[in-house]
């Protein structure tokens, strides 16, 4: 994780793509059709399964209207004692 991304997490600002999703309202599906990917890769990227490759880490930043140093790939990214949201 960058220092800018560290700095993020510590301030609770970090979000992980599930959190991200959740918080607009969209199903795997819905945010799948978006990003022209199946549902089944969203769920394994909010499993922490796969990694998005960069080009989609920039599409699901421009997605959500964040810097990908916002994004977590996962719960571990996330500052101690930070939790994710339900």
């Amino acid at each position: 994780m960058g220092v800018r991304a560290r700095a993020l997490a510590e301030e609770g600002l970090v979000k992980t793509i599930k959190e991200l999703r959740a918080e607009s309202g969209w199903t795997q599906l819905e945010m799948a059709v978006k990003l022209g990917v199946t549902p089944v890769t969203v769920y394994n990227w909010e499993r922490g399964k796969y990694e998005p490759t960069a080009s989609m880490f920039r599409k699901i930043a421009r997605l959500f209207g964040v810097a990908m140093d916002d994004i977590a790939l996962s719960s571990e990214d996330r500052a101690p004692g930070q939790q994710e949201a339900a």
